[in-house]
């Protein structure tokens, strides 16, 4: 559940600065995160907010953000931008040493920027998906938040990757708030008996939805945005038989 890396660098005059996220929401403390045309219109001050342990901490204020088009820097800012990224374009984002890094780079300056997904561990990845570890060795990982309450999305593992755990929370479908905190989510994937496990995308986009013998989807929870949301990823379980 933690084999896809992303391996990335700057390669700048300054030496060669690796990337610590791709179009990422929330980078690492001393990160330098690149942003491509598909990160959309959102405020990249996001991805500056947090830390590596404490996701709730406040937004960095020390912060720099550098433009790279067609090989050369092109634009500078002490803030985190807003408004999508050019086509041809990648934005540099830095934080904390990050961004005194950024600092270093000129207009005209050029500037090459790399990046590529790798597997960790053996054999070919088959299958990826997005999310953030919440058990490791069938406990909760350290640090979890035990305050907001949401519908949530978990996969886990078990018995050396021969087992698969699919859980979708039921979204609210009366009155009153429905939900797990991310630490109740880890403790109920540990009970069930997950060595590993993680958190996916929530709130409205949690769906789970089955095809009995080809008769149509049957949506099987209650969405808590009260119908289903279009989610460009999913996990499916497919018979063969």
């Amino acid at each position: 559940l933690d084999r896809l890396a992303l391996h990335g660098v700057a390669l700048t005059p300054e030496g060669a600065w690796p990337l610590g996220g791709l179009n990422q929401y929330a980078l690492p403390v001393d990160g330098i995160g690149a942003y491509t045309a598909q990160w959309g219109p959102a405020s990249r001050v996001r991805a500056t907010c947090g830390t590596d342990t404490d996701r709730a901490a406040p937004c960095s204020t020390d912060t720099a953000e550098v433009t790279v088009r067609h090989g050369r820097v092109t634009a500078f800012d002490e803030l985190p931008g807003a408004g999508g990224v050019d086509a041809g374009s990648v934005v540099l984002l830095g934080r904390e040493e990050g961004a005194r890094q950024l600092r270093t780079l000129h207009l005209g300056e050029p500037v090459g920027v790399g990046y590529r997904l790798v597997g960790r561990g053996p054999g070919p990845l088959r299958f990826a998906v997005g999310g953030f570890p919440i058990v490791r060795d069938a406990e909760p990982v350290a640090g979890l938040d035990t305050v907001a309450v949401a519908v949530r999305t978990s996969a886990g593992i078990a018995d050396g990757g021969r087992v698969l755990y699919l859980m979708a929370l039921d979204g609210a479908h009366g009155e009153g708030q429905t939900g797990l905190t991310v630490r109740e989510l880890a403790d109920l994937m540990a009970e069930l008996g997950a060595r590993e496990a993680m958190d996916l995308d929530g709130g409205g986009s949690s769906t789970l939805v089955t095809d009995d013998d080809g008769a149509g989807i049957v949506v099987r929870n209650h969405p808590s945005g009260g119908a289903e949301r279009p989610v460009a990823n999913a996990i499916g379980v497919f018979s063969l038989g």
